[in-house]
């Protein structure tokens, strides 16, 4: 009987022990909702930051992108002694373009036909920036000028002291906005428009060197 009566109480035992450990290794359906929920708020709260992150970079690029395209235009003028003269055009935020030639006489940065005469190249190598280029964004909120301006190829001031550039910029959300200015002494300066629309790293636009 005693051996009976200690076997039985084993079997009940080992039940018992198996299902507390099984509960303690598993999750309840309300820690798995918590888990969720948290991470949920988590997301919530980091995705303002992200998409002001993505705003701001793309706009840096784009803005960076230009600013690089007009200096080494202006370059490329004092390298090869010839005058450059860089033409622009913007028909909508996301319809711009910019390019470069050689010579006085401006080229059509929107011609994408390089067959064409008017297309923008220099010696043969296609000298053309668009919205395309910078990353199809709404980048380009106006462009200030008359379409077209040459750098002078000894000192890389403009042809034409009369003439200057501005291309104002923003993020999507306008958040965020740049002016890059080329000034009648050929300078070329990316800045935050105001202090209220700033981009980190870019300091608030002074008035144009009048040279």
């Amino acid at each position: 009987m005693k051996k009976r009566i200690f076997a039985l109480s084993s079997l009940q035992f080992i039940p018992l022990a198996a299902s507390l450990r099984s509960r303690q290794s598993g999750f309840t359906i309300v820690e798995v909702m918590m888990s969720l929920v948290l991470l949920a708020i988590g997301a919530a709260l980091s995705l303002p930051s992200y998409r002001e992150m993505v705003e701001k970079r793309q706009l840096t690029h784009g803005a960076e992108q230009i600013m690089a395209f007009v200096n080494s235009a202006q370059g490329e003028a004092m390298k090869q002694n010839q005058v450059v003269t860089v033409s622009y055009a913007r028909a909508d935020d996301d319809d711009w373009c910019v390019g470069a030639t050689l010579g006085a006489a401006a080229c059509d940065c929107a011609e994408a036909d390089d067959s064409k005469p008017d297309f923008c190249a220099i010696d043969t190598s296609p000298w053309r920036l668009t919205n395309e280029h910078a990353g199809n964004t709404r980048l380009v909120k106006s462009i200030t000028g008359d379409g077209a301006y040459s750098f002078d190829p000894v000192r890389g001031i403009l042809v034409d002291l009369d003439d200057s550039l501005v291309v104002a910029m923003s993020s999507n959300d306008e958040d965020y906005q740049l002016n890059l200015t080329v000034s009648r002494t050929g300078q070329v300066l990316l800045c935050s428009i105001d202090a209220d629309h700033s981009v980190p790293g870019y300091g608030v636009c002074t008035s144009v060197d009048e040279g």
